[in-house]
């Protein structure tokens, strides 16, 4: 059997690994992601400096073909927390959300407040 898997993410390690049969897929932040979130501005920094968002905000993306809606939180330093994980970027998240499918975060998550698409604020 061969399995052939491409991976081209920024912010996502995604490892594999066969046991029996089986293929696990494992999806996480880049190797230094965490540490580099004490030092490296998150894409939403600019926001969050502008005012036009504010840390501890969450952010939600609805998926409503397959029954599923997403949050995250917003945090100081402009990353996003996504199910524990912290994510340098929306686009980052999103593909953690999708399973590792390529996801645009910016047009995908929105600001719970006032449902407002987060691309559109930069």
């Amino acid at each position: 059997m061969a399995i052939h898997i491409r991976v081209a993410l920024s912010d996502v390690r995604v490892e594999t690994r066969t046991v029996g049969e089986d293929v696990h897929i494992d999806i996480s932040p880049a190797d230094g992601e965490e540490s580099a979130m004490e030092t490296t501005p998150g894409g939403l920094a600019p926001l969050i400096q502008a005012g036009r968002l504010e840390a501890g905000e969450t952010l939600y993306w609805s998926r409503p073909r397959l029954g599923v809606r997403h949050t995250a939180t917003v945090l100081a330093n402009g990353w996003l927390q996504f199910e524990g994980k912290p994510y340098r970027t929306p686009s980052g998240a999103a593909v953690a959300a999708t399973g590792g499918s390529q996801a645009d975060g910016w047009t995908a998550w929105r600001r719970e407040r006032d449902k407002v698409i987060i691309g559109s604020l930069r």
